[in-house]
């Protein structure tokens, strides 16, 4: 990115490490982690879309520390007030789903940020420990799904359409480029 005339932005960069999570390299994760230091150094901070690419990286390698490094991810949004969102934790589910006990980890901050969609709910059935399974067995609280499905701008398409149906946003759901 450096050698050529092109002057990186958010979204060169973060297709940039899309493009080597889709790799397969043995060196993806050292680019990727290259990539958003140099967004670091040239001010443009990584959002949340470069962070949850960063995740799939780790989630996609063979690194035997894949869980650990993807969790200290999310530690790196948190630190700079970069929200996560179901998307982000479906990554972390699958860049942890080979240890129980980090995924414990990925489950008990997805329901804390109330992300747990059906995806999730789905995946954690299917595939995590046993304590898990049966937290997810009876009824599921409101708090643990509330944010679930929210799009870059906080809320969901069908949130925007019901606020719509009610009248309360005043905005056209067309505005928000999801209008079909």
């Amino acid at each position: 990115m450096m050698d050529s005339n092109i002057i990186p932005d958010k979204k060169l960069c973060n297709a940039v490490i899309s493009g080597w999570a889709r790799s397969g390299s043995d060196d993806a994760i050292l680019h990727a982690e290259e990539v958003c230091n140099r967004m670091d150094a040239l001010g443009i901070g990584p959002d949340g879309v470069c962070f949850n690419s960063l995740i799939n990286v780790y989630a996609k390698s063979n690194h035997p520390e894949k869980s650990v490094r993807s969790l200290q991810v999310l530690e790196r949004m948190e630190k700079r007030r970069v929200a996560p969102t179901s998307v982000t934790y479906t990554l972390l589910f699958e860049a942890c789903q080979d240890d129980d006990e980090f995924l414990m980890n990925v489950f008990e901050s997805c329901i804390e940020n109330g992300l747990l969609d059906e995806k999730l709910q789905d995946s954690f059935m299917d595939y995590g420990p046993a304590c898990i399974k049966e937290r997810l067995g009876g009824s599921i609280p409101y708090t643990w799904s509330e944010n679930a499905n929210r799009g870059p701008g906080g809320m969901s398409r069908n949130q925007i359409k019901m606020n719509m149906k009610r009248g309360s946003t005043g905005k056209d759901v067309s505005s928000f480029g999801w209008a079909r």
